[in-house]
């Protein structure tokens, strides 16, 4: 999880929960996205 270093410690302004699907907002821009694919959780951001 070494890529998702650099938002530990970063403000979230917003988060948006859907079904199966939780996207958080941080500060400088970046968007997570957890999702929930045959019972696993993944993660993607963007930008990487």
């Amino acid at each position: 999880m070494t890529k998702f270093e650099s938002v530990i410690g970063q403000e979230i302004l917003e988060v948006d929960e859907k079904e199966n699907e939780l996207t958080i907002i941080i500060r400088d821009n970046r968007y997570l996205f957890i999702k929930v694919i045959d019972g696993k959780l993944t993660v993607d951001s963007v930008p990487e």
